[in-house]
C-alpha cells in the first residue's frame, strides 16, 4: 500500500472513531430519556466521514456545500423534535460539529480534532452535573470569575511593560499587576475548592484548602471558633496547622512561576519547613481524630478573593514592599534588607516572595540573600499566627498551636542559618 493511501485510511479511520465516540454518547443519552434521536451511533460517524470526504476532494465549494447540507438536516431535525416535545439543539449542534471534525482529520489535524471530540463528549455526558452546578452557582461566584477574567485578560495587557522611575524606586506596573493575577488565581482556585467541599467540610480539609486563600484568615477563623465551641478545639488547631503547611507550598509555587532558578535556591529550606509543618499537622490530625468533636462543625466561610479592592491593595503592598526592600538594601545593606523582609512577613508572605523572585531574576540581589529574606518573612508570619492563637483561641487550641508553631519557628531559624551560610 502506498503512503498516500495509508494516510487516507488512517485519517479516515480517525474521523470514523471520532464520530463513533460522539454518536455513542448521544445514543446512550437518548436511551436514558426514552426517545428516538434523529442521529445516533450510526449517523454521527456517517456525518464525520462525509466531512472527511468533502475536505479530501478538491474544491472548497464541496466542503461548504456539505456543511450547508448537514446544517439543513440539523435544522429540520430540530423543528421535528420541537413538534414532538423534545426541545433543545444539543444533538443538532454536535451533529454539525462532527462533520467539521471529519473535515479537520482530512486536513491533518487528527490530534486537535481528537481533543475537541473528547471535550465535546465530556460536555455531553456531563449534562446533569453541569446543570446542577449552574443551578447552584451563586451570582457572586459567577461575578468573581468574570472579575478574574477582567483583571487577567483585559487589564493586564493594557498596562505598559516598562519601569516607571529609576534606581531603588523604579516600579514596573505590568509586573506588579501580573503578581496580582497570580495571587488572585491561586486564591480563586482555593476559594472554588472551598465551594466544592462545602462550608461544612471537615476542619482539616478546610484548613488545607483555606491555606490557599489566606492562612492568616484560617488562623483568625478557627481561633475564634475554638473559643466559641471548646469541643472543636483539637479540630480547630488542626485547621490552623494545616493552613500553615500549605503556606510554604504556596510560596514555592509562586517562586517557580516567577523565577524557577530562585525556586531552586529556596526549595531545600522551603521543602524542609513544609515537611516539618506537614508532620506537625499529621500529629494534630491524630489528636483531633482521637478526640471526637462536639458542637456545630460548619465553621468555614471565606470571602471571595477576586475583588477589585483587595487586588489594588495587594498591588500597592507589592509595590511598597519592593521599594522598601530596595531602599533598605541600598541604605543599610543586607541587615536592612532582612529587617524589611521581617516587617513585610508580619503583614503578608506573597508580596515578599514575589518581590524576591523578581529581584533575584533581575540581579539586584543574590539568590541566597533572597531565599534568606523569604525564610525570615515566613518566620515573622508564623509568629503572627501564633500570636493570633494565643490571644483568641481556647486553652487547648493555644497549647497545640503554640507547640506546633514553636517547632516550625525553630525549623525556620535553622533554615535561615543554612541559607545565610550558602
Amino acid at each position: 500500500m502506498d503512503t498516500p493511501s495509508a494516510k487516507f485510511f488512517m485519517d479516515g479511520g480517525a474521523a470514523l472513531l471520532l464520530g463513533l465516540s460522539v454518536g455513542l454518547e448521544r445514543e446512550r443519552s437518548a436511551h436514558e430519556e426514552r426517545h428516538v434521536p434523529f442521529a445516533g451511533i450510526r449517523t454521527f460517524p456517517i456525518a464525520s466521514l462525509a466531512g472527511f470526504l468533502c475536505a479530501t476532494l478538491q474544491g472548497e465549494a464541496l466542503l461548504v456545500a456539505g456543511l450547508l447540507a448537514v446544517a439543513a438536516l440539523a435544522v429540520a431535525a430540530h423543528l421535528r423534535a420541537g413538534r414532538e416535545g423534545h426541545p433543545g439543539v444539543t444533538t443538532e449542534a454536535a451533529f454539525v460539529l462532527t462533520y467539521l471534525l471529519g473535515a479537520g482529520c482530512a486536513r491533518g489535524m487528527v490530534l486537535e480534532c481528537a481533543s475537541v471530540a473528547l471535550l465535546t463528549t465530556t460536555l455531553l455526558a456531563g449534562r446533569e452535573q453541569l446543570r446542577t452546578f449552574a443551578q447552584r452557582l451563586p451570582e457572586r461566584d459567577l461575578a468573581a470569575a468574570l472579575k478574574f477574567g477582567v483583571i487577567s485578560i483585559i487589564v493586564l495587557p493594557l498596562i505598559p511593560d516598562r519601569p516607571v522611575g529609576s534606581g531603588w524606586w523604579a516600579v514596573n506596573f505590568h509586573d506588579t499587576w501580573l503578581m496580582v493575577v497570580l495571587i488572585s488565581g491561586i486564591g480563586f482556585a482555593g476559594y472554588i475548592l472551598t465551594r466544592v467541599v462545602g462550608p461544612r467540610a471537615g476542619t482539616g480539609l478546610a484548613g488545607l484548602v483555606g491555606g490557599l486563600v489566606s492562612s492568616t484568615a484560617v488562623a483568625l477563623t478557627f481561633s475564634r471558633k475554638s473559643r466559641e465551641t471548646p469541643g472543636l478545639s483539637a479540630a480547630c488547631a488542626l485547621a490552623i496547622l494545616a493552613a500553615c503547611a500549605v503556606l510554604w507550598a504556596r510560596v514555592l509555587v509562586e517562586a517557580v512561576v516567577v523565577n524557577p532558578a530562585f525556586a531552586g535556591t529556596l526549595a531545600p529550606a522551603g521543602l524542609g519547613i513544609f515537611g516539618v509543618s506537614t508532620l506537625i499537622a499529621a500529629f494534630a490530625y491524630r489528636r483531633a481524630t482521637a478526640t471526637p468533636p462536639s458542637g456545630n462543625t460548619g465553621v468555614v466561610e471565606y470571602r471571595n478573593p477576586v475583588e477589585l479592592r483587595p487586588a489594588i491593595t495587594f498591588a500597592l503592598a507589592f509595590a511598597v514592599v519592593t521599594i522598601f526592600f530596595s531602599l533598605a538594601h541600598k541604605t543599610w545593606g543586607s541587615q536592612g534588607a532582612y529587617v524589611a523582609a521581617f516587617l513585610s512577613g508580619l503583614y503578608d508572605m506573597d508580596a515578599i516572595t514575589l518581590s524576591m523572585a523578581a529581584k533575584t531574576k533581575s540581579g539586584e540581589i543574590l539568590y541566597p540573600q533572597g531565599a534568606a529574606a523569604v525564610i525570615l518573612a515566613g518566620g515573622a508570619n508564623t509568629l503572627v499566627k501564633m500570636g493570633i492563637a494565643l490571644v483568641l483561641a481556647s486553652k487547648e487550641t493555644r497549647k497545640i498551636v503554640a507547640t506546633g508553631l514553636g517547632i516550625i519557628c525553630a525549623a525556620t531559624a535553622g533554615a535561615m542559618i543554612l541559607a545565610l551560610q550558602a
